[in-house]
């Protein structure tokens, strides 16, 4: 009896995400243009459903579709995205015929070294930095019998501050979607002001405040909030827009990974109910998730006056005003090449999206054009120990460990794009 309400549940909840009006069954088969074989397992997913739908072994499919007119998409490895617009409701089975991708994935290019610029020493260690204009906040550890010291350098290198952290075992940088600085650590966090060069601690709060009220706001505007929530074995995502003003609820952007989410459900199903398994534990169940079931990569940003959400699960970029109200869709193919890093690289001064592939010999970096969905090569270095890049003013800032014993220490270093 237990079992049986759990799914239910869990039913239940599907249903309710999937709305509980009166909904029509959209039917038909997807093949290959040339030969007229069926695909198997293509994404179809429709803008007004939160699921969609893979095709089967032959080629059929079947979608829900919640009113007409609407859009639906097709992505499939190697082929080219369709969009295809429905009017009204067919009176028989469609046929979806996609196309071969005539320029395939991008290929990862080497070419010649850029200029790299090193910028911290490496008689310390650099633990995170976070990018203020043309000023750069570093965190760092200096050694063994030394507490953590915070950094402030303009771009020439220049040290305009430093901030000794003796007693305070803090971990990471964050900026919050407001643009405050937030020094966070296991048990204490605390926001930091940058103020006439100089570094000031404004605040200090537990640890589990910044988990609950500031990392989960990835984006904001002069009157919205971006709220990021995972569910769901971390397949379902949804960016909640809220009203600063009237704290009120607009809408929400949802990504799911429905093939995720039914297998998941049935991983829960079997370890419940074989008789001569010993129940799994808590941290077994967690490790086990954490290794099947990696959180969608599907980042939310501000591009000019509008928002872009990379749906790296269906194969799109979609494109929302700010109140959420979706405007158009790009089909992407960048992310199915086996090279990709889940990395979205956004340089707010210049609106620009960039992505990044790993080689043998370094990463590659390639700017995502948001008109087409197509990518360009930019640059090539050769540096496999990266921990974290970021972008801003058409330059790259990244973190380098060193390969040996003797040079561990990570630095960072600086590329122009």
């Amino acid at each position: 009896m237990k079992k049986i309400s759990l799914l239910l549940i869990l039913f239940s909840f599907l249903k309710f995400h999937l709305g509980a009006q009166d909904t029509f069954i959209l039917e038909g088969k997807v093949v290959d243009a040339k030969t007229n074989l069926p695909l198997e397992k293509v994404n179809i997913f429709n803008q007004t459903s939160v699921f969609g739908a893979y095709s089967e072994l032959d080629g059929t499919f079947q979608i829900e579709i919640e009113d007409y007119p609407t859009v639906i998409i097709f992505s499939y490895i190697g082929y080219e995205n369709l969009l295809l617009t429905i009017e009204e409701e067919p009176t028989e089975p469609i046929t979806i015929r996609l196309q071969r991708s005539i320029f395939g994935l991008p290929e990862i290019e080497v070419t010649d070294q850029p200029k790299i610029e090193k910028l911290t020493k490496k008689n310390y260690t650099v633990k995170d930095f976070i990018l203020d204009k043309n000023k750069i906040l570093i965190l760092t550890f200096p050694g063994t019998f030394s507490g953590n010291k915070l950094i402030l350098k303009d771009w020439d290198g220049t040290v305009l501050d430093k901030l000794k952290l003796e007693k305070e075992k803090v971990q990471t940088l964050h900026r919050s979607c407001l643009g405050n600085i937030h020094l966070v650590g296991k048990k204490y966090g605390f926001e930091i002001g940058l103020q006439d060069d100089k570094i000031l601690i404004i605040s200090k709060y537990p640890a589990r405040q910044f988990e609950k009220l500031i990392k989960p706001c990835v984006a904001a505007t002069d009157q919205l909030l971006y709220w990021q929530k995972y569910s769901m074995q971390d397949q379902f995502l949804t960016y909640t827009i809220i009203s600063k003003k009237e704290k009120d609820i607009i809408t929400k952007i949802k990504v799911v990974d429905g093939i995720n989410i039914s297998r998941s459900m049935d991983d829960f199903v079997l370890q419940d109910a074989l008789p001569d398994v010993p129940q799994a534990s808590w941290i077994e169940r967690q490790s086990w998730k954490q290794l099947m079931y990696k959180p969608i990569f599907s980042p939310l940003k501000i591009y000019h006056n509008e928002l872009c959400l990379f749906d790296h699960v269906n194969g799109y970029l979609e494109f929302f005003t700010f109140k959420g109200t979706s405007l158009r869709y790009l089909p992407i193919t960048y992310h199915q090449n086996k090279k990709w890093e889940k990395q979205i690289l956004f340089d707010k001064k210049y609106n620009k999206a960039y992505t990044v592939y790993d080689t043998k010999k370094g990463k590659s970096i390639y700017e995502i054009n948001l008109k087409d969905g197509s990518v360009e090569p930019i640059v090539f270095f050769n540096a496999t120990h990266i921990e974290k890049m970021e972008v801003y003013d058409g330059h790259l800032f990244y973190l380098e460990s060193g390969v040996t014993n003797a040079d561990r220490n990570r630095v960072l270093h600086r590329v122009k794009l």
